[in-house]
């Protein structure tokens, strides 16, 4: 009995000595705030412009075609130019454009066959040509929106033995605009 009635006392001093305490205890501490304002996101964006035009280019030819009923045989050679709206600002931002191959469908065998290009040309410097992927072309940051002409060209080749009665659907060819690594 003795030790726990030692052991009460002495949980009531301890009791008694921090409440007596709780006034006195003080922890210093301090802030200030930094003179940084909020961080902003750059954009990437990419818009088609309603002028998109089909053109039969076979053998010097310049004849406005509707590639849906056009029947390409060995040799031919189609052409689109479209004209695409580029924004493209942020510190360290680079892009790839290029056309979506997964947009362009139908017989495996002509697709296969079939020869697909991209050029685009472009009075900014921020699209250059890029030097190590066929069909990319790289984009840099710019203050305002970039307009360039894009031009698209499928060729079936005259040594074509592949594809005949085949259709490809280019009614949803698609134009892509990719951010890439910083660094790369």
């Amino acid at each position: 009995m003795h030790k726990i009635l030692t052991g009460t006392i002495a949980g009531a001093a301890g009791v008694a000595l921090l409440l007596g305490g709780a006034g006195t205890f003080a922890l210093w501490n301090a802030n200030a705030s930094s003179a940084a304002s909020s961080v902003a996101s750059g954009t990437l964006t990419l818009s088609a412009n309603n002028d998109g035009a089909w053109t039969d280019i076979t053998n010097g030819h310049s004849t406005p075609i509707n590639p849906s009923t056009a029947l390409m045989v060995p040799g031919n050679t189609y052409q689109v130019t479209q004209t695409l709206t580029i924004g493209a600002t942020g510190q360290d931002l680079k892009a790839n454009l290029t056309y979506a191959n997964q947009s362009i469908t139908g017989d495996a065998a002509l697709l296969a066959a079939t020869t697909k290009t991209l050029a685009v040309t472009s009075t900014s410097a921020s699209v250059v040509q890029s030097p190590s992927t066929a069909n990319t072309f790289v984009v840099s940051p710019s203050s305002a929106t970039s307009t360039v002409k894009v031009v698209f060209t499928i060729a079936l080749p005259s040594s074509a033995t592949t594809g005949q009665g085949g259709s490809i659907n280019v009614g949803a060819l698609a134009f892509t605009l990719t951010q890439t690594a910083i660094g790369s």
